[in-house]
């Protein structure tokens, strides 16, 4: 039996990255959904000269040259549906094919696409060409959804009323598996993420010396990007460069080693679309403490959260719940059951079940 023939736009993550590691999730997802349609990715950048997919087609393509790639793609094989992941560039092209040529367009609101931080120069709400472009895709595509309820609260606040579906983008289960710890004498906290000011690894260290003061422990942070140096002159302000350690980021098939060997995430993003580290500690069985953004506003029953920025109260909240360890167990045991049933698997389903619709 024929399958239906989809076309996926995304800006890269595919065959992208050190050992082509791209947006793992994104990767999954491609997978799975290639299983049960003839499925065409277009890639606004270039993939690795040693990447070749496999069960679907990648097509690198330009924004200038996309309408007649797409336009030639799509006659030899009448897409039913183009995703556009991200809401601008790729969703507002996946709107444009859409309305030319017929075809059902769905964009998914991921990351930067929500959020207005202008005091770093993060996400396209704040920019008012950028927030026009967006909220305009939104409101033309036939289907929207995003990762998470909070998301779509940043696009409320700035008047987009229109439904959308919260899709959160579920992990391989097989691959992070629930390996619940019980502590020790000493703590293993972790964060992993790119050293970026979005990331605010200040607040970060800020809690943890407070932490370390009351509890034996260690920080592990796994990562590399622009605030590289600033995070190094931060540890030695707070003396702790006996207690913090960097690594750069390993190959995606050993970070559930990193996550089974550590007792806490600490997460402290100014933003997140959902922030997959917090999806994979969860269904590690590793208790979240961080941000009220993302996925940690979404499910406040599953970690620990404070305001953007409260160093102290992290820091309080997070000695409360080691200190408790009947209520850490409750809360990782919710968070297990949330990762179980919102798994890569079912966000592949909802998405293909809106193709299908």
């Amino acid at each position: 039996m024929k399958r239906p023939a989809l076309a996926i736009i995304i800006p890269g993550g595919i065959g992208t990255g050190k050992n082509n590691i791209g947006v793992p999730v994104l990767n999954g997802l491609v997978k799975i959904i290639a299983g049960q349609f003839d499925l065409t990715v277009f890639q606004l950048y270039t993939s690795n000269a040693d990447y070749k997919a496999e069960g679907f087609e990648l097509v690198e393509v330009s924004r200038s040259t996309f309408l007649w790639v797409f336009r030639k793609h799509h006659r030899e094989k009448k897409f039913v549906a183009v995703h556009g992941f991200w809401a601008v560039p790729t969703g507002f092209l996946a709107v444009v094919v859409g309305k030319l040529f017929g075809i059902k367009s769905v964009v998914s609101v991921l990351g930067g696409d929500a959020v207005a931080l202008p005091d770093i120069g993060y996400g396209r709400l704040h920019r008012p060409l950028l927030r026009w472009l967006t909220l305009l895709t939104l409101r033309k595509a036939t289907h929207i959804n995003a990762l998470t309820q909070y998301l779509v609260n940043n696009l409320k606040a700035v008047g987009f009323e229109r439904p959308m579906d919260v899709i959160p983008w579920g992990v391989d289960r097989d691959m992070f598996d629930y390996h619940p710890k019980a502590l020790g004498a000493a703590l293993t906290f972790l964060h992993i993420g790119n050293l970026h000011p979005v990331k605010d690894q200040e607040t970060l260290l800020r809690a943890f010396a407070i932490i370390h003061k009351s509890i034996a422990s260690t920080l592990l942070i796994v990562g590399t990007g622009v605030d590289q140096s600033k995070i190094a002159s931060l540890i030695l302000q707070h003396d702790l460069q006996n207690s913090v350690t960097i690594l750069e980021p390993v190959p995606y098939h050993l970070v559930t080693t990193i996550y089974h060997r550590a007792d806490v995430l600490l997460h402290t993003s100014l933003s997140e679309g959902q922030c997959e580290v917090v999806t994979e500690a969860m269904s590690c069985g590793l208790p979240v403490c961080g941000t009220r953004v993302g996925l940690m506003h979404d499910l406040p029953e599953c970690c620990v959260t404070v305001d953007i920025r409260d160093y102290k109260r992290l820091a309080e909240e997070t000695i409360r719940l080691v200190r408790d360890p009947e209520r850490m167990n409750d809360m990782r045991m919710r968070a297990h059951e949330w990762t179980t049933h919102h798994d890569i698997l079912w966000t592949a389903e909802k998405l293909m079940a809106i193709y299908r619709s």
